[in-house]
Order: structure tokens, then C-alpha cells, then sequence
């Protein structure tokens, strides 16, 4: 009988724990272009699993996606597309990493704007990311 109660309560404690420790995803994220040139493709690595957002025009909204939270300063990787007249385009890709998050929040909730502004540089792609809290879905 001792055995048959430990083994239900066992059980039961091991399936509340594998319910209380699901990662959700409970942050709606998208991407807003506030560069001058196309956005092919941006991956922000979030805890050990990449989210891929592709084809966003200059000054315009990517679709929101799911995440399970989101740092002020997200390692991403960015390419983007140069037009050009009379030319082949141009592809360039930037990798951003952070160096650490000591004394940052994570941020496990509400609807985000990830604002990535792309500019040239002596042939080189520089990424600025702004992440701002938005109130609508």
C-alpha cells in the first residue's frame, strides 16, 4: 500500500512540475524598419532558439510573431538589400551580439516593437535596434 502511494503521489507531483516549468510564449514581437533599405531577413536568437522575420520595406511592419521573452538588447542577424540603378543589388549581412544582460529585465509579457535602423558604412552594415512597448496586437 506504501508503495502504491508513493508511486501515485510521485506521479502526480512530477506532472504539476512539468506544468509550472512550460515556457510560454507571451511576448508578441515585431519589426519595425527604420532604415533606408529592404529588410530580406532579421533572426533575433532567443534562448537557444531562432525567430525568423523576413521581408519588411523601408517604413513599414512585420507580422507579429510569438517569443518567450525579449532583452533590451537582443543578439540578431540582419540582412538587408541594397538597390541598386544600372547595377546588381547589394546584400549585406550584420551579426549583433550582446555582451551580457547584468542588470537588464527580461521581458516576459506585452505586445513589443523591435525598431532596427540599417545604415552603410564604408561597405559595412551597422545595425541599431530600439525596443519600445506598444498597445495594440
Amino acid at each position: 500500500m506504501k508503495k502504491l502511494f508513493f508511486g501515485i503521489s510521485l506521479l502526480v507531483s512530477n506532472l504539476c512540475y512539468c506544468q509550472n516549468n512550460v515556457e510560454t510564449d507571451s511576448v508578441n514581437l515585431r519589426i519595425f524598419n527604420d532604415g533606408k533599405y529592404y529588410i530580406k531577413e532579421a533572426k533575433l536568437k532567443i534562448g537557444g532558439n531562432e525567430y525568423i522575420l523576413k521581408d519588411v520595406w523601408k517604413n513599414k511592419y512585420s507580422d507579429f510573431i510569438k517569443v518567450p521573452y525579449i532583452w533590451r538588447n537582443n543578439a540578431i542577424e540582419v540582412t538587408v538589400i541594397v538597390k541598386r540603378m544600372f547595377k546588381y543589388d547589394e546584400w549585406f549581412t550584420a551579426i549583433n551580439l550582446p555582451i551580457d544582460h547584468v542588470g537588464e529585465k527580461k521581458i516576459e509579457s506585452r505586445n513589443y516593437t523591435l525598431e532596427l535602423n540599417t545604415r552603410l558604412k564604408k561597405k559595412m552594415l551597422k545595425i541599431e535596434q530600439n525596443l519600445i512597448e506598444t498597445g495594440q496586437k
